[in-house]
């Protein structure tokens, strides 16, 4: 098993996936979590190519939520589509941000995400409230870069 995959236990993922459970009851925003080694010299673009990557553009609504971790440099970027960017006014993620950032300075990585994810399914509601028949158009999951390859 490579180090990325041991980088949460199984509790914290479960942590982190009942957050996505329960955000996504609230909206019908897809959101996932990516965890690479490096988010490189420009974290933004590395997970606007992870978010392309992973299908995230697919959604029908354009609402799909990007959580992305650059272990090594302990970088993150929260990263919505454009039907998110769109139609949210300017400063949306800056609370979900600072929540996740306060979480993870003390080192508490599956708590600041979960957290984050459960206020961005608070936020994303008034936008992209879960409607009657809303179905889930993306996997609730982590998804964890293959070892030395970034994909």
């Amino acid at each position: 098993m490579g180090v990325l995959r041991k980088f949460f236990t199984k509790e914290n993922e479960r942590l982190i996936l009942s957050a996505i459970k329960e955000a996504e009851s609230h909206t019908s925003g897809e959101i996932r979590v990516r965890v690479e080694k490096k988010a490189g010299r420009h974290p933004m673009r590395t997970a606007r190519k992870a978010f392309v990557r992973l299908g995230m553009r697919k959604t029908k609504l354009r609402n799909g939520v990007l959580f992305f971790l650059g272990v090594n440099q302990r970088r993150f970027v929260v990263l919505g589509d454009d039907g998110i960017n769109n139609n949210v006014p300017e400063g949306f993620w800056g609370s979900v941000r600072d929540v996740v950032q306060e979480h993870f300075q003390k080192g508490l990585f599956s708590e600041g995400l979960a957290e984050g994810i459960r206020r961005a399914g608070q936020q994303l509601a008034t936008f992209f409230p879960c409607e009657r028949g809303d179905m889930d158009e993306l996997a609730n999951a982590i998804s964890y870069a293959r070892e030395g390859r970034g994909k």
